[in-house]
């Protein structure tokens, strides 16, 4: 029994020594870990309330489409407030697209590079990117908007970049580019996409030639 007292004595006072020497260490790091676990918890907490503070927002967005003041109003909170949520460079597509066909197109390339710039979506910023093209390529701006139409990040735009490299190379009386950009689209694009004739009809055009 004085052996098992004296063994578990040991026991005890290595145990001390133990926890004088990293008791401390063990402590502050159950205390760090504890503070960044809450701090996970709230940051998610944070990021649902604004995601849903920007639905709501977003939701009077599309109601006000015909009040011009409202709209663009709301398009800004998103942007300012919340433009880390999906719904913000949605927005962004909408105002740009509003802007276009009201004949405003430097506001509508402003809004397309904000969803380039802030957007955390690829696809967005591939729409941004396809559109912000088009409107270049109106300009006569040719050589920015063929820069913007190298290479989609999602492989689902590469043929839609294609035919629209095609129509530019077309309109600067560019054949054999052209041709070679819609051969792309075309082996790019599905069989039954409903665009393919149409890229077909524009490369035939251009063998006509």
């Amino acid at each position: 029994m004085a052996a098992f007292d004296l063994q578990e004595q040991e026991q005890i006072a290595t145990m001390k020594d133990w926890w004088q020497n990293w008791g401390k260490w063990l402590a502050l790091g159950l205390a760090a870990f504890l503070i960044s676990f809450s701090a996970w918890k709230g940051w998610q907490g944070w990021q649902k309330q604004q995601i849903a503070k920007a639905a709501e927002v977003y939701a009077q967005i599309e109601n006000n489409l015909t009040d011009d003041g409202k709209f663009k109003a709301g398009v800004l909170l998103l942007k300012n407030d919340y433009s880390k949520t999906p719904y913000a460079p949605r927005a962004a597509l909408i105002a740009a697209k509003l802007d276009y066909l009201k004949g405003d197109a430097a506001a509508s390339r402003a809004e397309l590079t904000w969803v380039i710039d802030h957007s955390q979506e690829a696809a967005l910023r591939d729409t941004a990117r396809l559109r912000l093209a088009s409107i270049l390529a109106e300009e006569k701006k040719y050589s920015e908007a063929l820069a913007l139409l190298k290479t989609p990040e999602e492989e689902g735009f590469s043929p839609l970049y294609a035919e629209l490299r095609g129509d530019i190379f077309q309109m600067q009386g560019q054949i054999a580019p052209a041709a070679d950009a819609y051969r792309q689209a075309i082996a790019k694009l599905p069989k039954d996409a409903p665009n393919l004739k149409l890229v077909e009809i524009k490369l035939d055009v251009l063998g006509d030639k």
